[in-house]
């Protein structure tokens, strides 16, 4: 049995909060001696045209959580709450 093999065995024997301990000792080790980090495995998103930043935000669940009309930006004054506001009243 390599010393890979071994590695791989004990470390699945392990539950994922002691998993991420070994993950972060191999990091310190990397950085201490030297060695470049692992590059970040990204993954494949589908072409849709759309930017990056819009698809990690629509990954993270922000891009479609509020519903509103689409000409909030030619009538938003009509929707503001001026209340709380002191002085004239628009």
């Amino acid at each position: 049995m390599t010393t890979m093999s071994k590695i791989e065995s004990e470390i699945a024997a392990l539950p994922p909060n002691l998993r991420a301990e070994v993950l972060d000792f191999v990091q310190f080790l990397k950085q201490r001696h030297g060695l470049p980090a692992a590059p970040a495995a990204v993954p494949a998103a589908p072409d849709t045209g759309d930017s990056a930043l819009f698809q990690a935000l629509e990954a993270a669940g922000f891009v479609g959580c509020i519903e509103t009309d689409e000409q909030l930006a030619t009538t938003y004054k009509n929707r503001l709450d001026f209340s709380a506001k002191y002085g004239a009243q628009p």
